[in-house]
């Protein structure tokens, strides 16, 4: 790391690097000298995740990470003395006492990480638990309520539940930050974002990460919304990867691209592809590390150890020219006829990665309704366009029945676009 610097970014440097754009023009990464990264969003076990963490930080560029694993003493010291405090860690769990709170924040833990989905209301958890944590400065980390509403399990009644009740209990308990996991789970429709906007208006103290969910691949104007949700509430949202150990460098750079640039890319678990939010550098410096510097204990300090001197001002706004719109072009990469008769006997598919700056790595699978794999249509390098036929057999040789099936394209690592169609 770079001796101490002070990277409160000024106006003229962001003139100088050209970078004061809000045009979604941008198409190279920030300087990570300027703009550390701090991944509040992990999930690391032992010493051996916390060495692999290190390294898959230093290849896309995080600094510091916090995992939401808990842990002991002994993994804390661990990160401490041979890690130069690289991995900090939240306490895990639901229900403790003011007493067990303090413990927790006097032992080094940087806040609490509580995992609730419809199993437990956050309103079942005590308030002299969450004042005692107002009291210490001691936030909620990746407060996990509800679940994402895009898989089998999800039930429309117990989410919205979930939600509202969750948000009356920060309304309830303005002392105590929450940090809410996943965008709240309430990034993923144009309805949804409106209502992320008025619990944001009325809760100074909600946060959220931007880990990935079905925001990513919406379609559009929902996509523009996003931009403009994360431009608005630059000081709410906090840089997140949901990292574990399987996953490497490459991905967190895709995700570092995505926010960055205007490059069509894909992104994380959901796919898209679409341009890149090319997000002005001012939201950027607050969604990496000043936010998490500002209301997680330690990170601060940590990014200290790291060479980096965060001021307690905000990084400088980035000029906003008048009447410039963001308006990304539509880009599809799975075309295919909606309705296809198993009569037809050929379906055929067109992959289209003719808006990419390289060639990729790819896997084109054919799924059942049960998300179950019928077959492999190709795996290979992919660049531009390329055209296939399916003869509706499985991998093993046997005609498919009518139903409802998906295109599934997974490109390199965590990166796919999806689409459905229906044989008749």
């Amino acid at each position: 790391m770079k001796k101490a610097q002070n990277i409160v970014l000024l106006l003229a440097l962001i003139l100088t690097t050209g970078r004061a754009q809000d045009a979604g023009n941008q198409q190279i990464l920030y300087k990570l000298s300027e703009v550390p990264v701090v991944d509040m969003h992990t999930h690391l076990s032992n010493k051996s995740e916390y060495d692999q963490a290190v390294k898959t930080m230093d290849g896309w560029g995080g600094v510091i990470s916090i995992s939401l694993n808990g842990g002991d003493s002994g993994l804390m010291q661990y990160a401490k003395d041979s890690l130069n405090n690289r991995i900090l860690l939240a306490g895990r769990g639901k229900h403790f006492s003011p007493t067990e709170i303090q413990v927790l924040k006097k032992s080094g833990f940087v806040g609490l990480k509580s995992h609730l989905r419809y199993h437990t209301l956050a309103s079942e958890i005590a308030d002299e638990q969450i004042e005692k944590m107002g009291e210490l400065n001691f936030p909620f980390i990746g407060l996990h309520v509800a679940d994402p509403p895009e898989d089998h399990y999800y039930e429309p009644d117990k989410f919205m539940v979930a939600q509202q009740d969750a948000e009356r209990v920060i309304r309830k308990h303005p002392e105590t930050n929450f940090i809410m996991a996943h965008g709240f789970y309430l990034t993923n429709r144009d309805a949804d974002i409106d209502t992320l906007r008025k619990f944001f208006d009325r809760n100074p103290n909600l946060y959220a990460d931007i880990v990935c969910t079905k925001w990513w691949d919406d379609p559009q104007p929902s996509y523009v919304k996003i931009r403009k949700l994360l431009i608005d509430y630059k000081d709410r949202f906090l840089f997140g990867t949901d990292f574990q150990v399987h996953r490497s460098a490459p991905a967190f750079k895709y995700m570092r691209e995505k926010l960055e640039t205007a490059k069509p890319l894909t992104f994380g678990m959901n796919g898209g592809p679409f341009p890149g939010l090319a997000l002005p550098l001012d939201v950027i410096n607050r969604i990496y590390y000043w936010n998490a510097a500002k209301i997680i204990p330690g990170v601060k300090e940590a990014l200290g150890q790291q060479g980096f001197k965060i001021s307690d001002l905000p990084p400088v706004s980035s000029p906003i020219i008048p009447d410039l719109d963001y308006n990304p072009p539509h880009i599809q990469v799975l075309l295919h006829p909606d309705t296809v008769k198993l009569s037809d006997d050929l379906l055929n598919i067109t992959v289209d990665l003719s808006s990419y700056d390289r060639t990729v790595a790819a896997r084109l699978n054919i799924m059942n309704y049960k998300k179950k794999l019928v077959t492999t249509l190709f795996e290979g390098e992919i660049g531009g366009r390329k055209s296939l036929k399916w003869d509706m057999k499985d991998k093993n040789g046997i005609k498919v029945k009518t139903g409802y099936y998906r295109f599934w394209l997974i490109l390199e690592e965590n990166k796919s676009a999806e689409s459905n169609f229906n044989l008749e």
